[in-house]
Order: structure tokens, then sequence, then C-alpha cells
């Protein structure tokens, strides 16, 4: 195979893995996309169950408090009770102590009954925030992964084609010619061939050749790499 013929069958070749690496790219992109929209839901599912939590909490301390009160209100009857029954002033000042002090427990109480209900407030509100998120986030899930599994098995049916098409080029080129061209390419998403410029320089990073490989090249007496950027230098088109 002559050398213009090798490169134009090299091109060829790079052209189908640069859409080999296109299309694993976008399947990579697309499982981005799902394995995001699960950690989406994964975290509003643990926010919700840690609100669902805390308003938990929040009910079970109402409920003590509203025991407290009770108790509280009872302790204050009582001694309102015996207050109208005591003998001497010091059984009042003794009742009256009692009483001051069953009265700042049952505001204590109070406030905290209130503090506790204001909690259950905040928790419910925010859980049903989360909650309607999360609905919009499963919702989103459900229909984008059955649009990435449509257009997943569509780039997989490209994918096969292209890779059927890459054996069949590969088969038309001789064994060192494509060893150097694995060593090159290795996943590049660039050309692996430039042109050997006028002026002798490599046509994609401009590293100038030695004159003697210069000759070589476009002689076409076999395949040279650029010493700058690894490329497959070959013939500019009008020296081929």
């Amino acid at each position: 195979m002559e050398a213009s013929d090798t490169v134009g069958e090299l091109l060829t070749l790079h052209g189908i893995d640069l859409q080999i690496l296109r299309i694993r790219g976008e399947l990579k992109c697309l499982d981005d996309e799902v394995v995001a929209l699960r950690a989406t839901v994964e975290e509003l599912e643990a926010r919700a169950v840690k609100l669902r939590g805390v308003a938990e909490e929040a009910d079970e301390r109402v409920r003590k408090f509203q025991r407290s009160v009770q108790a509280g209100r009872a302790t204050l009857k009582r001694l309102e009770t015996r207050s109208d029954a005591v003998a001497n002033m010091q059984q009042h000042f003794a009742v009256r102590s009692e009483t001051d002090t069953a009265r700042r427990n049952l505001r204590a109480a109070e406030d905290e009954q209130l503090s506790a209900m204001q909690d259950v407030e905040t928790a419910r509100s925010s859980l049903t925030e989360v909650e309607t998120e999360l609905a919009a986030a499963v919702a989103a899930l459900t229909d984008r992964g059955s649009e990435v599994e449509t257009l997943g098995v569509d780039l997989e049916s490209e994918l096969k084609t292209h890779g059927a098409s890459k054996k069949t080029q590969e088969d038309r080129l001789d064994r060192r010619t494509l060893q150097l061209y694995h060593s090159v390419s290795g996943g590049r998403k660039v050309s692996a061939l430039a042109e050997l410029t006028e002026d002798g320089v490599c046509g994609g990073c401009f590293t100038a050749v030695p004159k003697q490989r210069q000759a070589d090249i476009r002689a076409g007496r076999g395949l040279a790499v650029c010493e700058g950027c690894g490329v497959i230098l070959h013939p500019a088109s009008s020296d081929a």
C-alpha cells in the first residue's frame, strides 16, 4: 500500500475512533445525569426521614410538656385551696413560697410546650416542602430515566455499527502501521495525524522536523511521529 493510501486509511480509521469516543462520551453523560438524579432523590429522601424524626421528637416534647402543664395547674389549684385554710402567717408564707415556685414551673412548662409546638410546625412545614421536591425529583428521574434508556439503546446500536466499521478498517492496514496508530491515537479527541507543512514543521504543534525525516515523509518512505506532540506525520496533500 502506498504511503498516501496508508494515510487515507489511517484518517478514515481515526474518524471512526472519534465517533466511538463521541458515543462513549454521550453514554457517560447520560449515565452521569441519571446518577445525579438518583442522588437528588436519595438526598431528599434522607432529609424527609430526618424531618419526620424531628417532628416526631417535637411531638413527644409537646406531649411531655402538656403533662407538665396539667400537673402544674393541678399543683397551683391545690396550693390555692391550701392558702384558704392556713392557720397562721408562717403557714401563709410557706404556701405562698410554694405557690410562687409552682407558678414559675408552670410558666417554664408552658414556654417549653409552646417552643415544642413551634418546632413541630417548623418541621412539618419543612417536611411538606421537601416532600414536594421529592415528588418532583422522583418524577424527573422516572421521565428522564425512560428517555435515557431509549437514547442509550440507540447509542449502543450506533456504537456497535462503528465497532464493526473499525474492525473492517483495521483489517485494511498492515500490523506495523496499526501498532503505530494505536500507540499514537490512544483515546485522542483530536486528530492522531498531522500534515508536514511546506516549512517543514508539524501541522499540529508546529515543531520543526529534521531535514532527513522531512525527505523520508515526503518520499513516502514510511510513517514518522512528531517529536513535539506525538502525532503521525504525513505529506501535505500537495506533496502526495
